[in-house]
């Protein structure tokens, strides 16, 4: 076994930490009548939007119009009117008009962030749940679909700031993000020609091998209070579940099978693990204990082919994965209480899942002809929506992060 403690550093455009958002107390609004949005009980508020700029109006109205929860209107028209207007540095005033008046304002690390701030805002006021349009996400994109050459970016929700994060020129894949969104943990082969598990620190703009041994290293996501990492690695024959600190070391193996185990996860308090396994012929979805045991099954009886869970960040009974329908893939979300599991998306093939900040919604990876895209999913309207144009590039594996300062 081999593990290198070499730091690489290398120049990149370091991702701006996001301020935090500066909000006037005030009462959540009333919003009157609610539509129903067919049988499923969520709420669905009519709004418009202004702001004091085109290109505001039309990000804001993007990102709305991803939520499932809005539906934007003429001002006659509209329960709530979101009006937004740039103020100093980097900061964005919002008032919400309805049944009352709140006015408020956001800072961000840029004016996009600040305006995702505000948007976030009205999200929480009238909604009474988080936003999530304030996320960083994290990916692996190609310029062409015959491309073997893939890197690590960095974005937001409305792909306005997309910043390249590895200059590898090989395969880089299934990136990381941490709680904190200040690193990343990437698979990738310039190292050494096999499959390394690197570190990114996007604030020092350093990086280090963090798992070299032999075999595969791969999977690296990370518990939700950035301390603990859950990986794959094949040093002893076979693909086994591994956690590490995430600081380095301190490597403990959690399974001991003859089969295959893939993409472990953590649960959001971090007292167990949940990963796909092969052990009973095809892929299933498992779950232990992170201080180990003997891994559970969970019936999902969607497939028999099911993987790539990944745990909720907010409601600890339910997990994403992917399974295999028909020929070919879509994407589904197992509740542990009532043991029923529910297909989210549809359409083109729908694989690896990333949960956002407010346990709603969701990122996957759409195959959509010789290239993939990434779409944001409503797990409740199951409105699926493009983070960017199919001219962009290929992007796959997202990992999204939300920090409030």
């Amino acid at each position: 076994m081999r593990i290198s403690d070499k730091i690489l550093t290398f120049i990149f455009a370091a991702a701006m930490s996001p301020l935090c958002c500066l909000a006037q107390q005030g009462s959540v609004l009333d919003a009157g009548k609610i539509i129903k949005d067919g049988a499923l009980n969520v709420p669905v508020y009519r709004v418009s939007i202004s702001a004091d700029n085109a290109e505001d109006k039309a990000i804001a109205s993007k990102v709305f119009n991803m939520h499932g929860s809005y539906v934007l209107v003429k001002p006659s028209e509209a329960q709530f009117e979101f009006r937004f207007a740039r103020g100093e540095g980097n900061s964005v005033g919002l008032t919400i008009s309805g049944a009352t008046t709140v006015t408020t304002s956001c800072s961000g690390s840029s004016p996009t962030d600040a305006l995702m701030r505000a948007c976030d805002m009205a999200v929480e006021k009238t909604l009474r749940s988080p936003g999530f349009f304030a996320s960083k996400v994290a990916f692996s994109y190609s310029a062409g679909s015959r491309s073997k050459i893939s890197e690590i970016c960095v974005s937001d929700i409305p792909f306005k700031n997309v910043k390249k994060i590895t200059s590898d020129n090989s395969e880089s894949l299934m990136p990381h993000i941490s709680p904190d969104g200040s690193k990343i943990l990437y698979t990738g082969y310039y190292n050494s020609g096999f499959m390394d598990l690197i570190m990114v620190d996007l604030d020092k703009k350093t990086r280090r091998i963090f798992s070299s041994f032999k075999g595969s290293n791969t999977g690296g996501s990370f518990s939700r209070d950035g301390s603990k990492v859950a990986l794959i690695l094949s040093a002893s024959g076979n693909a086994e579940v591994w956690t590490a600190n995430a600081s380095g070391g301190g490597f403990k193996r959690m399974t001991r099978t003859s089969a295959t185990e893939s993409s472990p996860c953590f649960s959001p308090d971090g007292s167990k693990l949940v990963f796909a396994s092969d052990s009973r012929g095809g892929p299933q979805i498992y779950v232990m204990s992170s201080s180990g045991g003997k891994p559970k099954m969970l019936a999902t009886r969607m497939s028999r082919y099911a993987s790539e869970p990944v745990w909720n960040p907010v409601n600890q009974d339910l997990i994403a994965f992917t399974a295999a329908v028909g020929k070919g893939f879509q994407v589904a979300v197992y509740d542990m209480k009532t043991g029923v599991s529910k297909w989210v998306t549809s359409g083109a093939n729908s694989s690896e899942p990333a949960w956002l900040a407010d346990g709603r919604h969701l990122i996957c990876t759409k195959k959509i002809g010789a290239s993939s895209r990434l779409y944001v999913v409503d797990t409740e309207t199951l409105r699926q929506t493009p983070l960017h144009s199919a001219g962009f590039g290929s992007t796959s594996g997202a990992s999204a992060a939300y920090v409030e300062r």
